[in-house]
């Protein structure tokens, strides 16, 4: 199934082939067309097929925390790192899940910024960047509205 979201910074929710729900004794009725507010708490969510996720190409920017180039949700890949220049996650939404590549190719570090109020593991926006070394990929959780988790990943 193609990705028929946009692409770019926005962050789009993800889509399934197929949805099956089970146990759902007060969960609103469910249409194809779903918005993001539905709830699905308490209730066993089955997918089957493809996950699509939102991807977009960011290019570093800035050398602060204040002038980063503005990432969301879903996979981002990066270019022009430099070892000064970053990006910035947005606020984290508990649950949330970014995917970071850094896509350059002269071995040059990225910076990562959590955004302010934020933090990246225990580096916030004013203790200093999380940095990403070349050609790999991290996955990022917001674990809740001020807390991002890093996920390692083999280096690719």
């Amino acid at each position: 199934m193609p990705n028929t979201k946009a692409i770019g910074v926005a962050y789009s929710d993800p889509q399934f082939d197929s949805l099956t729900v089970t146990g759902a004794t007060s969960l609103q009725t469910l249409t194809t067309t779903a918005s993001s507010s539905t709830s699905f708490s308490g209730t066993t969510v089955t997918a089957t097929g493809n996950l699509v996720i939102a991807s977009a190409t960011v290019a570093a920017a800035g050398s602060t925390n204040a002038d980063a180039a503005a990432i969301a949700g879903g996979f981002t890949l990066v270019t022009a790192a430099d070892a000064t220049k970053g990006v910035i996650l947005a606020a984290p939404v508990a649950g949330t899940v970014v995917i970071i590549k850094n896509g350059d190719v002269a071995n040059a570090v990225l910076k990562v910024y959590p955004n302010s109020g934020a933090s990246i593991n225990a580096l916030t926006a004013t203790t200093g960047a999380y940095s990403m070394a070349a050609k790999t990929s991290m996955v990022l959780v917001a674990y809740s509205a001020t807390q991002w988790y890093t996920v390692p990943l083999v280096a690719s």
